[in-house]
């Protein structure tokens, strides 16, 4: 055979080569092509555009760029955006990013918003929104320390955001502390809560996050202790500790930036109020990011030595050295108030003028507790209307809740045409039974729902047919005397026309702080005898645990939703949020459920729960169920077309004062047009 001339050859070789290339270069840039497209927000979640990380569930607007107030010269503080390498201690933080690497806050944003419900897309809604940052040039800054359960710190947010704004200083934004109860940061002295705050650390303790959470476990038997060693026993300690609490972004329940930003214009503000993420508390980590020099020159610490040392008086229109204080409330006689009401509005140590706040020089103004409703005053028409936008912007929109309670009212609907209730929608309440005092006043504000459900159904009677009126008139003496007859059998007489407080959810009256108290008896059913009640419990448990054989079949296998198709039609379809443990087994509530067998429950509501309890905190592994389901029964409550809340409760105070307004705002503006 022939061999091929030798250039031929070459130029074979050259012309395959050329095809190979060519086909490797599309190869790179296809592969290049789907990385950016498919994979990129997946891989690197510091990579995306910030309307995306700031989009929420309600489509409000990214905050603009935020200066810092000096002396007589501003500063351009960096912008809100995504940090995705802020833990709860954030042991590496980035001070003094690049400007280059702020991002760019005039992009629009995307149609598809980023879904909380997953940690790995846009923005992880388990990381703060504000990055780290150095402080700027003659920037303050003001500090407090967090404590108790989630509305009282939300209520402390709220007073720290408005004395900032009022202080023309950056607030130190804290994270916000979720655990069981045995490990809640109880209120102590500044040292002692920082103690506290500094044991919440995961250092040491990662080990725990990959096993089963000890809480979730049948508690070990003392042969089983016995047999561990000391090292088990340690970790075993360790990681009961771990489980038992974590921390999230306040931006993680509401949205912050709008709040900051919209505040302009709001009062005599004429700038966002600022803050600076904080998400150690210890004072260590705040003079390193801070960049404190001298501690005692530039930080002036407000040491509390009880719960209610310093009150802060809102001087900004008024000149108290010249004119006495006087209380915002109207003048009562002391002497007609029971000795513990007086000590509460007393209760107060020391007053702090708002005008030598704002003259104080340190870089941080820092204090230990501002939780309480009156703690920092708002006198001043602009004081006002701050204080309540920033009350009023607190809205929830956390992804889970949100679409939990979306599932929750279908179901609703879907109840309300089963069961042919003839009232719209349905009623809310809030029943607390644990803790101390409510323990103690349990009857009287159960009394206090039955009197408002009376109510109400009286007033609901607008809605029912002709027939259903002409039928409910040939029952009304055996409907009115059955409530009695029940309650009459344990001791507890009950008069349901007795007047109770407004059942509307803006009612502003309630005092929601532990240790207060009013003289309610003109508003309120008296409370059950506590012997009483204890002896009918126990008849009750005996009654019910030996039912007829008739009776045992149909008590344990009627559904809810059977119950209430059995109900007449006025009977209302009530929601009642409350932190009775299997409510429709408990023998508290078994009576008012056979008088509104139409109540709903949280746990009655399956698909919502299975959506929050997929919700785990990635930064620590942390299971948010337990967390989420008291806000996701706060939000449903709040969706009631009226609601009923228990007394000094911050739980129904957040439900009366947040929630509810927020969801019936056209009808609080129909009730104010009349």
């Amino acid at each position: 055979m022939a061999k091929p001339a030798n250039g031929q050859g070459k130029t074979d070789f050259r012309a395959r080569n050329r095809v190979l290339f060519i086909g490797l270069v599309f190869c790179v840039l296809f592969f290049l092509f789907a990385v950016q497209v498919e994979w990129v927000p997946y891989l690197n979640s510091s990579s995306v555009s910030l309307p995306n990380a700031a989009s929420s569930s309600k489509n409000k607007p990214v905050p603009p760029a935020r200066t810092n107030p000096g002396d007589n010269e501003k500063s351009t503080l960096p912008p809100p955006t995504t940090d995705s390498n802020s833990d709860d201690q954030d042991q590496n933080s980035t001070d003094g990013q690049d400007s280059d690497e702020v991002l760019d806050l005039t992009t629009k944003p995307t149609e598809e918003r980023p879904s909380q419900l997953e940690g790995n897309k846009e923005h992880n809604p388990f990381l703060t929104m504000f990055p780290s940052r150095a402080p700027a040039e003659g920037e303050r800054f003001l500090g407090y320390l967090p404590h108790s359960g989630f509305h009282n710190q939300l209520m402390t947010l709220e007073n720290s955001l408005r004395l900032a704004a009022y202080l023309n200083r950056t607030l130190l934004l804290p994270p916000l502390h979720l655990s069981h109860k045995k490990e809640a940061l109880y209120w102590k002295e500044p040292a002692h809560l920082l103690n506290q705050w500094r044991q919440r650390t995961r250092i040491g303790s990662e080990y725990c996050r990959d096993r089963v959470d000890p809480l979730t476990l049948p508690p070990k038997t003392e042969e089983e202790l016995k047999a561990m060693t000391q090292e088990e026993l340690k970790q075993e300690q360790e990681c009961h500790f771990y489980y038992s609490w974590t921390t999230v972004p306040w931006t993680y329940f509401y949205d912050i930036p709008q709040i900051l930003s919209g505040a302009v214009g709001v009062g005599q503000q004429t700038e966002p109020i600022r803050v600076f993420d904080r998400p150690n508390m210890t004072m260590e980590w705040l003079s390193e990011h801070l960049d404190i020099k001298d501690a005692k020159k530039e930080i002036f610490f407000f040491e509390d030595t009880n719960r209610y040392e310093f009150k802060i008086m809102d001087d900004s229109e008024v000149d108290y050295s010249v004119k006495p204080v006087k209380p915002l409330e109207p003048e009562v006689d002391l002497s007609t108030l029971e000795p513990s009401v007086v000590k509460w509005m007393e209760r107060y140590t020391h007053s702090l003028l708002l005008t030598d706040l704002q003259r104080r020089p340190e870089r941080v103004l820092h204090f230990g507790s501002l939780f309480a409703t009156d703690r920092v005053e708002a006198r001043s028409e602009g004081h006002k209307a701050l204080k309540s936008f920033i009350s009023k912007g607190m809205d929830l929109w956390n992804d889970g809740i949100l679409e939990a309670t979306e599932l929750a009212e279908a179901q609703i609907e879907a109840w309300i045409k089963e069961t042919q209730r003839a009232a719209p929608g349905f009623l809310g309440a809030h029943l607390r039974t644990e803790d101390g005092q409510f323990e103690k006043q349990v009857q009287k504000n159960l009394q206090r729902i039955v009197a408002w459900l009376g109510e109400m159904v009286k007033k609901d009677r607008k809605y029912l047919t002709a027939n259903e009126i002409d039928a409910t008139k040939d029952k009304e003496d055996d409907k009115d005397a059955a409530p009695k007859r029940q309650l009459e059998t344990r001791g507890e007489p009950l008069d349901n026309t007795t007047t109770t407080s407004t059942p509307t959810a803006d009612s502003k009256t309630q005092n929601t702080e532990t240790g207060t108290q009013g003289d309610q008896s003109t508003t309120t059913p008296s409370p059950a005898d506590p012997k009483t009640l204890k002896d009918t419990d126990t008849t009750t448990q005996v009654e019910q645990t030996t039912p007829t054989s008739e009776q045992a079949p149909k008590a344990q296998t009627r559904t809810f939703v059977e119950r209430c198709k059995e109900a007449p039609p006025e009977s209302p379809l009530v929601f009642l949020a409350t932190d009775v443990h299997q409510p429709r087994e408990s023998n508290l509530l078994a009576e008012y459920l056979d008088q509104f067998p139409c109540t709903m429950f949280l746990t009655d509501f399956k698909a919502s729960l299975a959506v929050l309890e997929e919700i785990k905190n990635p930064t620590d592994g942390m299971s948010m169920f337990q967390y989420l389901v008291a806000l996701m029964d706060a939000n449903l409550a709040a969706k009631g077309r009226m609601f009923q809340g228990t007394e000094r409760s911050t739980f129904s105070a957040y439900i009366t004062n947040h929630l509810w307004p927020e969801y019936h705002s056209s009808e609080l503006d129909e009730d104010l047009s009349e």
